[in-house]
Order: C-alpha cells, then sequence, then structure tokens
C-alpha cells in the first residue's frame, strides 16, 4: 500500500541537496545553500543507497532538518516541499532516516511553505 512521504527537492529536477539524481555528491546545502540549518551535515557517499531519496513519513519531521525559514529561502531558488506517494522504503540505519525507491515514487503535489501554518 502506498504511503506519503516529503522531501525538500529541486521543482524541475528532483534533486536533492546533497547528491543529484545519479548518486553524485553536488554539496549543495554546504556551498550555496549555508544558510540552512544542517549545512555542516555530512552524507558521505553510500553506494548502498544510489536510487534512493532520503524522506520522512510526516510533514513536522521535516522541519527537525530545515526550518521554516531556511525553506523560504530555499523556494527563492526553485527547491520546494514535494509530497511523495511509495510503497517502497526503507530505514537506512547508518543516518536513521527513511529513503523511498526513486524509480517508484510518485510526486503528488509541490507545497509551498507560506500555505502551511507555522504550527504545523
Amino acid at each position: 500500500m502506498n504511503k506519503k512521504y516529503y522531501r525538500i527537492c529541486h521543482r524541475e529536477t528532483l534533486q536533492g541537496l546533497w547528491y543529484d539524481f545519479n548518486g553524485k555528491f553536488t554539496g549543495l546545502i554546504h556551498d550555496k545553500f549555508t544558510f540552512c540549518m544542517n549545512t555542516k551535515l555530512e552524507m558521505e557517499f553510500d553506494e548502498t543507497i544510489v536510487g534512493w531519496l532520503s524522506a520522512v513519513g510526516e510533514l513536522h519531521e521535516l522541519f527537525q532538518w530545515f526550518s521554516h525559514d531556511d525553506i523560504r529561502q530555499l523556494q527563492k531558488h526553485g527547491w520546494f516541499i514535494h509530497e511523495f506517494e511509495s510503497d517502497e522504503v526503507m530505514f537506512y540505519d547508518r543516518f536513521k532516516h527513511l529513503v523511498i525507491r526513486q524509480d517508484s515514487a510518485r510526486v503528488l503535489r509541490i507545497i509551498e511553505i507560506d500555505l502551511i501554518n507555522q504550527n504545523d
């Protein structure tokens, strides 16, 4: 059964802030988006999760990774909260978070932070 998951990624490419879709390190979170609260969080390459996307199971959990202000700033550069649907999910023990299968996850909608209550 498909469940909803949330992540921050680019509106056009769906690329994340640490790695691109091919598993190549971009370091955008460390170099371009240093205003983010997790700019110093290292996620070393692990070939076992190439093809998987970091995600959270509840929208409010995303705000443990990125503040509302972080997301507002990221939106100016094309990075938004995406709601995905997936039935392929696993807990990635090394970094203690969920990952969803990249090629089977489906974007349901893009969420703009200004539409979310700050208390969510």
